[in-house]
């Protein structure tokens, strides 16, 4: 795939991520995003063939994207703590960045064809277990406590992917604070000693204006 036609897919993409996020999928058609685009529907069609496969495309990129920066966690020296925070940090980063593609993966699952759907589920339960090799290695080196690793994966993930739930660019807390302080809580029930590092207090404690968020709640 060439340049212009990577860049004009991701374009397609983003703003049929955008519309499922503000309509809904079911409410969406491609006539919405052809004209949202100031595309025609013929031009539209030489990229996507149909809707569904839009959404198809929106959920893989999504846990492709997580998977890959997983993935670099995995395979660097750090201790399983530092893994930890770092993973935390790249997937509040991630969220917050691609908020629509995020209400789309958690919100549309159920409108994906069948086969494509447990294609997902599996991607998922291995970016789930990615995570739990990391709290099951800190667990055994002495470093967490011995709590199930499993029950500490849905705890952290249905922390930070619930971010995209309540973000918005126009609040009080960026990336860096809201990531500083799911950490706190992760690490003060988690970490057998308490410790300093970059995830409690190696970073500022009130970003600029510019990277702030609220809640909507």
């Amino acid at each position: 795939m060439n340049a212009r036609r990577k860049a004009t897919r991701a374009q397609i993409l983003r703003a049929a991520a955008d519309l499922f996020r503000e309509r809904g999928y079911q409410a969406s058609a491609v006539d919405h995003i052809a004209a949202r685009l100031g595309m025609s529907k013929a031009s539209l069609y030489t990229h996507f063939r149909a809707k569904e496969e839009m959404l198809a495309a929106i959920s893989r990129e999504t846990i492709e994207a997580f998977t890959r920066d997983l993935n670099l966690v995995l395979g660097s020296r750090l201790d399983p703590a530092e893994k930890l925070r770092r993973m935390v940090r790249q997937h509040v980063r991630f969220v917050i960045a691609n908020r629509s593609f995020l209400t789309v993966f958690f919100g549309e699952e159920a409108n994906l064809p069948p086969r494509f759907a447990r294609s997902l589920a599996a991607q998922k339960d291995r970016y789930d277990k990615g995570v739990e090799r990391i709290v099951l290695d800190g667990v055994r080196a002495g470093v967490f406590r011995d709590v199930p690793p499993r029950l500490v994966v849905f705890g952290v993930l249905g922390m930070v992917n619930w971010v995209h739930k309540w973000y918005n660019p126009a609040g009080r807390w960026g990336a860096e604070e809201i990531s500083t302080t799911f950490l706190s809580l992760i690490e003060g029930g988690l970490l057998r000693q308490k410790r300093r590092g970059p995830g409690l207090s190696g970073r500022q404690r009130h970003p600029p204006a510019s990277c702030r968020i609220r809640a909507s709640t």
